[in-house]
């Protein structure tokens, strides 16, 4: 061998190559022969020595899908009479697959037709295998970037936007090939969305403080089309293996859906649902936010309390739905008599607040009384009748001399009370004397007005149906009182039972409510032939009457054999007795309360927990008592179908009570809508105008 050929030979073996070398018969490459050296059979797998073998069995050893290629290139070659480069793979006798390239040039005869191939093969295994790791890489990088539910934007060095995925080109309305080299700020332009200015882009802050930069929580994204969505964006660097940085990536997505729900539920926190209004939370905190600058700066403020008169008439004769209907309007009225600095609340039922900033008194009581004087004009129509309205309104001062926020709101109230009792529909300033002499006034009159009652037997009972919802024929009712005075006005319990429970009168009005309540009962059943009373009493079970007691009646020790000789003297059946309980009177006399309603729970009286989940609401102490019915407090059942709180509280308090025995009562339900939804809960009861309205007990009434 010549120090030629060796010198070949070394860099051969240095390349990892060797030698192809194949024979061609008439111009045919198929037909020829192959002629391997030792290296070049050890890359088929052949063991390393020389082999020469025919081009079909040659091929045996090519992948079968790459055999018409390999037979293509070569004869191209050879028609060309030039040289052709080509990559296959090979599968060696133990099965595996390696690729190999080849470099080869067609050499002539004497006659100038192609005589054979020459050229180098090697083994591309390794090569081929990370190119095809590479692109499944990439490839899978593509796919996820564009599956994702995120914006993805990528930007060069100095913040020039290189790509963008299948979201981002969504939410910006721009295509990778249309915002490539443009501003990072002009594909995705970010805004403050509650002064709407232009925010220092995320990736640009990324780009100059090298580092990621988190997520902002009130950043809109102005579209191409110039939308705005509101975002959640974060970048991050882009890092070379040698600590450059390549660019950004920023990642955003559309929050619009969330951001929403979080403003509702802020905004809900804040306002009543009924009006609009803000509420009593939010109106003490502006109250408190005036008192601060009346002491601090010396600003001068006034607080108004409006109570508006006869409302309670309304709501009683045409339901909870008349009365919702009246605050709507006379909300949207009474805002628009005030400044735009004033501030109007709802306190709570009939009760609303006006904030008046920077207002002297004689101002306030302009103001006052332009308001009193547009509820008296107001005309309210409901189902063919009208009513006139009033408001009672206490005028309280906010300057350095007050003291707290509910001391402001304390003195609002009682001067809204002394305007009441001097005759309705006027102002009251308030004074300091006003407390004391309103408190004594009102309770010395409620005194001689219930001894009034009990006197010429104004007092009156009203029913309410208590409605099975899933077809029980059963008769239930709940016993409901009001006073009819001399003049004939219908006094409503909320006005005369504080000063009844707080003058120790309430344990008399208890026990003339289950007193006519047992004489009802008797005279329906005297009234009644034999036969109709037996026939009655096949159709369905006989009438259950819900009966209120008080707190104080719970810890009267005689109370039980009043009961029992009522049930004696009227021969009334236990069974059709249920007594009604507050929460909150059952917690403040627990120990005498258990006592009591198992002793007239062992005769078969039934009792009802009223008002549940407005006090204590533990379900703990239910387990030790024995209720037979919950009634569900109607402050979460008269919004339950727009309030998904109350819905809950609602549910849970159902499933709560089925699991432990017992029948669910929903109070309030004023409407179809709202019994659609209880009938779904799966709620046993209903109460309210949707069911039935209130009438009067035939026993000692008009």
């Amino acid at each position: 061998m010549s120090d030629q050929q060796k010198r070949l030979q070394m860099a051969l073996e240095a390349a990892h190559m060797a030698i192809w070398d194949s024979r061609i018969v008439a111009g045919q490459v198929i037909d020829g022969t192959v002629i391997w050296s030792a290296r070049g059979a050890a890359l088929l797998g052949l063991g390393e020595h020389p082999v020469t073998h025919s081009f079909p069995a040659f091929l045996d050893c090519v992948h079968a899908a790459d055999r018409d290629k390999v037979i293509g290139v070569l004869q191209d070659g050879v028609r060309r009479r030039g040289g052709y480069a080509l990559q296959y793979r090979v599968i060696w006798p133990d099965g595996s697959e390696h690729w190999l390239a080849a470099k080869a040039q067609v050499f002539m005869d004497g006659g100038g037709h192609p005589e054979r191939t020459l050229g180098v093969i090697w083994d591309v295994t390794e090569h081929i295998l990370r190119e095809l790791m590479i692109a499944e890489r990439k490839e899978l990088a593509e796919v996820t970037l564009s599956s994702i539910a995120d914006g993805v934007i990528t930007t060069d060095p100095q913040g020039k936007t290189r790509s963008l995925n299948r979201v981002a080109e969504q939410l910006t309305g721009w295509t990778n090939d249309m915002a490539r080299g443009l501003d990072i700020g002009q594909t995705m332009p970010l805004a403050d969305e509650r002064t709407g200015e232009a925010l220092e882009h995320v990736a640009m802050r990324c780009l100059q403080q090298r580092q990621a930069i988190g997520i902002s929580p009130r950043s809109q994204l102005i579209t191409r089309e110039g939308r705005r969505i509101a975002v959640e964006e974060s970048a991050a660097p882009i890092w070379s293996c040698d600590g450059d940085i390549l660019g950004a990536v920023v990642v955003f997505r559309d929050v619009s859906h969330e951001r929403k729900l979080s403003q509702q539920l802020s905004w809900q926190a804040t306002h009543d649902a009924l009006t609009g209004l803000i509420n009593r939370r939010e109106f003490e905190h502006l109250v408190a936010g005036a008192l601060h600058t009346a002491k601090q700066d010396g600003h001068m403020h006034a607080l108004l309390y409006l109570d508006l008169d006869q409302f309670k008439v309304i709501n009683d004769t045409s339901g909870h739905g008349a009365g919702d209907v009246l605050l709507q309007l006379l909300a949207k009225m009474l805002q628009g008599r005030m400044r735009d600095s004033d501030i109007l609340a709802r306190l709570g039922g009939d009760e609303l607040g006006v904030l008046l900033p920077h207002c002297p008194l004689d101002h306030a009581r302009q103001i006052g009384e332009q308001l009193r004087q547009s509820v008296r004009d107001f005309r309210f129509a409901w189902d063919d009748r009208s009513f006139e309205l009033g408001v009672s309104i206490g005028i309280v001062e906010i300057n350095q001399d007050s003291k707290s926020m509910s001391e402001l709101l304390s003195a609002a109230d009682q001067a809204c009370y002394m305007a009441k009792d001097q005759g309705r529909n006027r102002l009251h300033v308030y004074q300091e004397s006003d407390v004391m002499l309103a408190q004594r006034h009102g309770e010395m009159l409620w005194i001689s007005r219930l001894n009034e009652a009990f006197e010429h037997d104004y007092f009156r009972l009203y029913t309410m149906p208590i409605v099975h919802l899933h077809g029980s024929p059963e008769h239930h009712e709940e016993v409901l009182i009001r006073i009819r005075n001399s003049k004939g006005d219908l006094i409503l319990p909320g006005a005369f039972i504080p000063a009844a429970e707080r003058y120790d009168m309430m344990l008399s009005i208890d026990r003339w409510v289950i007193h006519a309540v047992c004489a009802h009962i008797q005279s329906v059943r005297d009234s009644q032939s034999p036969l109709a009373a037996l026939a009655e009493s096949l159709r369905r079970a006989p009438a259950l009457y819900s009966v209120n007691l008080s707190g104080m009646s719970l810890a009267d020790t005689g109370l039980h054999d009043y009961i029992t000789e009522q049930f004696v003297q009227f021969a009334i059946a236990p069974e059709q007795i249920c007594f009604e309980i507050t929460e909150t009177a059952l917690i403040a006399n627990l120990p005498k309360a258990q006592v009591f309603m198992r002793q007239l729970k062992a005769l078969g009286c039934r009792f009802s927990l009223d008002d549940f989940g407005s006090g204590f609401s533990s379900f703990g102490y239910l387990k030790a008592l024995p209720v037979d019915y919950l009634k569900i407090d109607g402050v979460f059942v008269r919004d339950i179908t727009t309030n998904a709180i109350n819905r809950a509280m609602v549910k849970a308090i159902n499933e709560v009570g089925h699991v432990m025995g017992l029948k669910t009562v929903a109070e309030y339900v004023e409407n179809a809508e709202i019994l659609s939804v209880i009938r779904e809960l799966g709620i046993d009861y209903a109460q309210g105008y949707a069911v039935g309205n209130l009438r009067p007990l035939t026993v000692g009434i008009d």
